[in-house]
């Protein structure tokens, strides 16, 4: 009896797994044939001093520069599902609610349900703002990425699964990631410095061959490769280690990754 209890052990700890597997495929198959879709459109002024918040659960964020003091926001929701009324009713479980107050305007996906899927159906909400170039900007989103072009104020971007790619940046900046990776490519390196963090996917980082900056990286599984720029190591630095000076040093440039590696060249 007891030969038997230990052979049904292995088995039992693999029901858990086979479930998940199930689930996923259930999800990957699902048919989303059908879809429904709605805009939202605001324009604001932004006060001086003010700052613009952007919260997603899933879909990507795109940001660019506009014109003068204007923040324009688009946000396209998208409801899939097997059927149109299912893909309607998909729809409608998220909305785009706005909680701009004093000098701060502030949007956010509010989604019904545990989850963006939901049975057979998908929700998802896509937003593109233009934004003042200098102006302090905050966008996190749960999945579906985030992209940013032109920028010169204070920028934090946060996602959990999807990149975070940025090119053309000129202010102070941190970004980070769970899993899809950071790409940033910078038009100079802001006083304010930058901060780049990455579990999964890895960091790449391009910067002005004649920028001055002092850089820390640190990666746990990959390696650190820094071509085409002088830097002068100081201190401990290895293939997952690098401390150094660009051109003398200057404004703090801190990577930090888990898996994927770090690539730090020059634009």
């Amino acid at each position: 009896m007891q030969r038997l209890k230990t052979r049904l052990r292995p088995a039992a700890r693999l029901l858990p797994a086979l479930l998940l597997i199930s689930a996923g495929c259930d999800i990957a198959m699902a048919d989303f044939s059908e879809q429904a879709t709605a805009e939202w459109r605001q324009t604001y002024e932004l006060a001086p001093g003010g700052r613009i918040e952007i919260s997603n659960v899933s879909g990507k964020i795109q940001v660019s520069p506009g014109e003068g003091n204007a923040v324009e926001v688009y946000a396209k929701r998208i409801g899939k599902a097997s059927s149109p009324d299912g893909a309607k009713a998909a729809l409608e479980r998220a909305q785009v609610v706005d909680r701009s107050e004093g000098g701060v305007i502030k949007i956010e996906t509010k989604l019904e349900g545990s989850g963006v899927v939901i049975g057979h159906s998908q929700t998802q909400v896509e937003y593109v703002v233009r934004v003042p170039s200098s102006a302090e900007l905050k966008v996190t989103t749960v999945n579906g990425g985030v992209e940013l072009t032109g920028l010169t104020g204070r920028v934090i971007a946060e996602a959990t699964n999807g990149a975070i790619r940025a090119s053309d940046m000129g202010g102070p900046l941190e970004a980070s990631t769970t899993n899809g990776g950071v790409e940033v490519d910078l038009a100079k390196v802001s006083d304010g410095g930058v901060k780049l963090e990455c579990t999964n996917g890895g960091i790449k980082l391009k910067v002005p061959r004649d920028a001055k900056a002092t850089i820390s990286a640190r990666i746990s599984n990959g390696g650190i490769a820094a071509d085409g720029l002088d830097i002068e190591n100081r201190g401990e630095s290895n293939r997952r280690r690098l401390n150094g000076d660009l051109n003398g040093g200057g404004p703090r440039i801190e990577l930090q990754g888990t898996n994927g590696g770090i690539a730090i060249s020059a634009r």
